[in-house]
């Protein structure tokens, strides 16, 4: 049975909603063509036009009920550290230049908590030394946010898809009070028919007197295929280049989404 905007029971139900603050619905949709989107917002702005003041707006200051909601943004990790992640295909042959493939991108947020960036430091700092990345951290960035999602939607991959998740730093210099290191590793993940195997370079600066990291910079690039349900790779599962870049992310409200598989970390 189809709904009115034409989705059955097995549909995503990923898209653009709109609603009036006292939760009455206005209209939904999902595309990626601005045309359809646009005729939503005019519809639906129509429709908020046509209802009563009373109508629009809830009865209460929703502020005065933020406290109790239980939300994933609650668990911000404002003393730890977030890094936004960039996914993109990366440039190839076969694809045409008014492709919207062509030029896909997606994001999400990995949070990392206060306790868990303590743990990514060495044991002590001097020029040369060389670490590990915690593997437990590791794993959860491969599992959670290394996946195909540049076109849409797509499952983590589980812990036993993880065949190598690796990052090694080294200090490069100290300055001021500032450690410099770089980082390297690679990352294959595979289930079934899909997969991932990329290798790992970056940068990072921690501060030792404000004790937290200010620049913490990753570019992962290798080949992934397979598909899944939503990530739109229908006629595009062969073995193709894509590219993460992780750094950190703004204070901006619009930085502080929880990362989309927030359930998985167990916070």
């Amino acid at each position: 049975m189809l709904n009115g905007q034409g989705m059955d029971k097995t549909t995503t139900r990923q898209g653009t909603y709109c609603c009036t603050p006292s939760g009455k619905f206005l209209g939904s949709v999902n595309s990626r063509q601005a045309h359809v989107i646009a005729k939503l917002l005019r519809d639906s702005l129509k429709k908020w036009k046509e209802l009563k003041k009373e109508d629009r707006l809830l009865d209460y200051d929703p502020s005065d009920k933020v406290k109790d909601i239980d939300r994933a943004e609650s668990r911000y990790p404002k003393d730890g550290m977030v890094l936004k992640v960039n996914s993109r295909d990366m440039p190839r042959e076969g694809l045409k230049e008014d492709d919207w493939r062509t030029h896909a991108w997606n994001f999400d947020f990995a949070w990392f908590s206060k306790d868990e960036v303590e743990d990514m430091l060495p044991k002590k700092f001097e020029k040369n030394e060389e670490w590990d990345l915690p593997e437990a951290l590791v794993h959860r960035v491969a599992r959670l946010h290394l996946l195909d999602n540049v076109r849409g939607q797509t499952n983590i991959f589980p812990k036993e898809a993880v065949k190598t998740a690796a990052v090694k730093c080294k200090v490069e210099k100290i300055k001021k009070g500032v450690v410099y290191f770089d980082m390297s590793g690679e990352v294959k993940l595979e289930e079934g028919e899909r997969g991932l195997d990329a290798s790992i370079l970056g940068k990072g600066e921690y501060s030792v007197k404000e004790r937290k990291f200010t620049k913490f910079e990753l570019v992962v690039v290798g080949d992934r295929w397979g598909r899944t349900r939503y990530n739109a790779r229908e006629d595009d599962s062969d073995k193709a280049p894509i590219g993460y870049c992780l750094q950190i992310a703004s204070d901006k409200p619009t930085d502080k989404v929880a990362p989309a598989s927030f359930w998985e970390y167990g916070w």
